[in-house]
């Protein structure tokens, strides 16, 4: 008999009637209790021949658990963040977790709605990402389950916060190209209501400063962290006939829209412009020229996000290393022709 016979689906509760035992009988049996031999081979034998399979939601009410993390993040379709969703996923898989992921698009409203999923959801621990959560906000989700914040510096709160030197690595990006002889030095930024962005324009502007160079304002490009929008930004600027040699561009994703504007315009990366991204996306090695760019270990993040969750959830400190930001040289970049 399966739950097609009956018309619904199967229930513990038929489980027990056809066993002829107890519910909590058979609770005890699929928990692996202790239960008297002669019961526990009767129900295994009807759990076989009714081809029973407890439902996701039957389980958590059994453990008390759902077995789910929320994962908020900024915007799940990013290459970045891909990179980030790998490594949590990895480690949940093998915990026996599973990821609840939500996007909030860089939008407060829809950051409350996530919260509001999780919690509804009963997950078990939330990984937040970046975003805009006030910390008196994110206080009172660590007082009520396991929380890791990725990305946010300054937090005073007691939950394992991972974050990443942004203003060092927009520094040696930046200081690579003056090495090389460049001191008219675009910088295509993100928004500046993320702190990523943030940090990366001010290593641009203090590279520059020890450097006792100046920023002409024209240098900074409004981008959002997408292709298209430095794409604009490049096309935009080059028209404006100012001299420059080299771009620095907040992300990868903003370095391959740039790159595709200096080509429309006839411009030839490196020998006419040198071209620094940051993150070290996968297809950046595979890009003509491959990029220069800042290698941040996005896997690697989510890979420590997911073990902190997980420590938090079985009584454990969690591990919060340090992670090193580092400079992969390639062929976009080459001194400069005098």
């Amino acid at each position: 008999m399966t739950g097609d016979d009956l018309g619904r689906p199967l229930t513990i509760r038929d489980v027990a009637r056809h066993a002829g035992v107890s519910i909590s009988t058979v609770s005890r049996v699929m928990n692996g209790k202790n239960v008297r031999p002669e019961l526990k081979v009767a129900v295994q034998q009807v759990l076989s021949e009714l081809d029973f399979r407890p439902s996701a939601v039957a389980r958590s009410m059994v453990r008390g658990t759902t077995q789910t993390v929320g994962v908020l993040i900024e915007d799940i379709s990013s290459a970045y963040y891909a990179e980030l969703i790998k490594g949590i996923e990895s480690v949940l898989e093998r915990t026996g977790h599973h990821p609840l992921f939500k996007s909030s698009h860089w939008s407060a409203l829809r950051e409350d709605e996530a919260l509001k999923v999780f919690l509804d959801h009963n997950v078990d621990a939330i990984i937040v990402v970046g975003g805009f959560i006030a910390e008196d906000r994110l206080r009172e989700l660590s007082q009520r389950l396991p929380l890791v914040v990725v990305g946010r510096s300054g937090l005073s709160l007691e939950v394992p916060t991972l974050t990443l030197d942004q203003h060092g690595g927009a520094y040696r990006a930046t200081r690579h190209l003056i090495e090389l002889g460049h001191r008219e030095i675009v910088h295509i930024c993100g928004r500046m209501t993320q702190e990523d962005a943030v940090g990366r324009l001010q290593g641009y502007y203090d590279a520059m400063r020890d450097a006792g160079l100046d920023v002409r304002p024209e240098w900074v490009l409004q981008g959002d962290f997408l292709e298209t929008s430095a794409y604009r930004a490049m096309l935009g600027f080059v028209e404006l006939n100012l001299p420059f040699t080299a771009v620095f561009a907040a992300n990868d994703q903003m370095a391959f829209g740039a790159n595709l504007a200096l080509h429309r315009k006839g411009l030839r990366v490196p020998d006419d412009v040198s071209l620094v991204g940051y993150d070290d996306l996968p297809m950046s090695a595979y890009i003509v020229p491959p990029l220069t760019t800042i290698r941040q270990p996005a896997q690697q993040v989510g890979e420590i996000a997911a073990r902190a969750a997980h420590d938090l959830m079985t009584g454990k400190t969690p591990q919060t290393p340090n992670f090193e930001l580092r400079l992969v040289l390639r062929e976009s970049t080459r001194p400069l022709r005098r």
